[in-house]
């Protein structure tokens, strides 16, 4: 028992030394707390929705007004045809597209039914699977009212004649209409994927050269500082690239996933998505002494990046400030990227924000990582 007690003393004093790995372990269980929590909400609401009123009368602008007090649709404008509201779901602007007919208030008053639509962006079967089934039954339930009312004015009470809502919707499942979960996934891996083994690789490379003491023969070495640092990273491009042509392929052959866009401009891309990763593996390789220790980071960083970014949970669900903290995440945006493009066939134009979100993104970790890297080689 007393060589047991020395050897568990003497194994604490030593983790007490290692202050990194200390913290992360203290800061983990919290940050899982605070992100499970706090940030993570099943109950989708606030739906981006555009508007297509073909009646602009007074009964069609209060049913959008009442369909907007249900918490469930946010309407984001109007637009003026359904090429309008395709290109507002192919962006990510919008994720519902609400048609009101012609003759919508008429119809109403004469008691004839109406049939309203409902463009749902249906690449999110996590998303919509629920939010589509208690939005629509609370807008109808809203629209079968409002219908009843100017359908059947001045009831009396003592002889109340029949009231019929004839107002419906009809859904219109657009670029998933089978909601199967791979389809909306697959993409999400590549990120996912990419994210686990470019910070990973990258920060235990450099770590590792440290620990041998071949760091320093190679900074004595006639190559430049810049020529280390890209042949240090270059492999691991190429093993991204590979590592995304396979969950492709794989996706293709076991899970029949659609590419409806430009496969290039996938991949030019994720060009952005890599190296922003690789920088930040070069940032953690700085501060990490060892390769236990960046390990530890890379499983931090990846974390948030599995929990807050939308590749499990609903985006739309959590906190303001927690998706402001997801937005300096790359794999936020490169899930957009690549869900858009697979599934919904986007074009660069219709991605610009999240281009700039990428590109921004790789200069600031570039920026830190030549910093920091430059100061530990001198």
């Amino acid at each position: 028992m007393r060589r047991l007690l020395a050897v568990s003393l003497k194994e604490l004093r030593q983790l007490r030394r290692d202050r990194l790995t200390l913290a992360m372990m203290l800061s983990m269980p919290v940050s899982e707390l605070l992100l499970l929590g706090y940030a993570i909400n099943t109950d989708i609401r606030h739906l981006q929705t555009v508007v297509l009123d073909r009646d602009r009368s007074a009964a069609s602008r209060r049913l959008v007004v009442q369909m907007q007090a249900t918490g469930y649709y946010d309407i984001v404008g109007d637009v003026e045809n359904y090429e309008d509201i395709a290109r507002a779901l192919r962006s990510g602007r919008a994720t519902v597209g609400l048609v009101v007919p012609a003759r919508f208030s008429s119809d109403l008053t004469r008691r004839r039914p109406v049939r309203l639509q409902l463009l749902v962006d249906g690449s999110d079967p996590q998303v919509l699977g629920t939010a589509i089934d208690t939005a629509i039954d609370t807008a109808t339930g809203l629209a079968a009212a409002r219908s009843a009312e100017l359908a059947t004015p001045g009831l009396s009470q003592t002889h109340p004649r029949p009231t019929l809502a004839p107002l419906s919707f009809e859904p219109i499942i657009l670029y998933n209409p089978e909601q199967r979960t791979a389809v909306y996934i697959v993409p999400g891996l590549i990120g996912v994927l990419l994210t686990m083994t470019m910070v990973m690789l990258t920060a235990m490379a450099l770590t590792r050269e440290r620990e041998r003491g071949t760091l320093e023969a190679l900074i004595v070495s006639p190559a430049t500082r810049m020529e280390i640092v890209g042949g240090k990273i270059a492999p691991y491009i190429a093993i991204g690239y590979g590592q995304m042509t396979l969950v492709l392929l794989a996706g293709w052959w076991f899970f029949d996933v659609p590419t409806a866009g430009s496969l290039p401009l996938l991949y030019l891309l994720a060009a952005l998505f890599i190296a922003a990763h690789l920088a930040l593996g070069l940032l953690f390789s700085t501060v990490a002494r060892t390769q236990q220790q960046a390990m530890q980071m890379s499983f931090f960083f990846l974390l948030p990046n599995i929990l807050i970014t939308g590749f499990v949970f609903p985006f739309e669900s959590m906190p303001v400030s927690v998706q402001r903290l997801a937005q300096a995440l790359p794999l936020t945006h490169f899930l957009r990227v690549a869900r858009r493009i697979l599934l919904k066939g986007a074009h660069a134009e219709d991605m610009n924000h999240e281009i700039a979100w990428l590109a921004a993104i790789v200069a600031v970790f570039i920026a830190a990582a030549a910093v920091r890297f430059k100061k530990k080689l001198l």
